[in-house]
């Protein structure tokens, strides 16, 4: 016979009052489980309840514990918010799995996570599907090129226009960003531009020192490559 959900959480209370770790690994478990199943039918208040202990419980459990739960919830849409945010705000090995698929993170979590994480968690962002802007603008001005360079090539996040100004810049002096920014489908045609004729530049500078080609016929043919390209765009 199946313990009713009341009766299952009377026996959990009993394993939270266990201090073994093999008790709290299974009470983590099974409320695990609760959480999980369309058959635990949590009210409010028990559902309180059990985040409330699993909170207290984390920062007891060994990272191989928490990154095991971190896992098993990350798709899930039923995890209390508070016990999401612990997850997010652990260490990376625990949070990267939150940070990167779970779906009820909200804009204002990640932001929180970009400005007081570790560049890890920074990148774990990064990876998510679909980034709006705010979160992305506030991993641009974070200031990070290996963060920033992860965001313009993963996915599909959206870039506000003042990113993309600033990103077009910046390209200037890192080189990554060129490719990814040509190829984004929201980037303005003046600002393809703009970057196209940055590259022409890069370009031009390399073949004037490794060749022998005048600098008018080198420009001429920068001019009729970068012409081609942005009729061809």
């Amino acid at each position: 016979m199946v313990a009713s959900t009341p009766d299952r959480l009377e026996d959990l209370m009993a394993l939270a009052r266990d201090r073994a770790d093999a008790s709290r690994r299974v009470l983590l478990e099974n409320m695990t489980d609760l959480f999980l199943s369309p058959e635990g039918r949590l009210s409010d208040r028990e559902r309180a309840l059990m985040s409330e202990i699993i909170g207290r419980l984390l920062h007891e459990l060994e990272m191989e514990v928490r990154q095991a739960l971190a896992e098993r919830l990350a798709q899930s849409r039923a995890v209390p918010h508070e016990l999401l945010l612990m997850l997010a705000n652990d260490q990376i090995a625990v949070a990267r799995p939150i940070l990167q698929q779970s779906p009820l993170l909200q804009d204002a979590d990640l932001i929180e996570v970009v400005r007081n994480r570790s560049r890890e968690h920074r990148l774990s962002i990064a990876l998510r599907e679909g980034l709006s802007t705010s979160v992305a603008d506030a991993l641009i001005e974070f200031g990070d090129d290996q963060v920033v360079e992860t965001l313009l090539t993963s996915h599909d996040a959206a870039l506000s226009v003042q990113a993309l100004l600033y990103l077009t810049e910046e390209s200037q002096r890192v080189d990554q960003f060129q490719e990814p920014l040509l190829i984004a489908d929201d980037l303005p045609r003046e600002l393809a531009r703009r970057i196209i004729w940055l590259i022409g530049a890069s370009l031009r500078k390399v073949l004037l020192a490794r060749s022998d080609v005048e600098p008018a016929t080198c420009d001429r043919r920068i001019a009729n490559a970068v012409n081609l390209w942005l009729s061809c765009h």
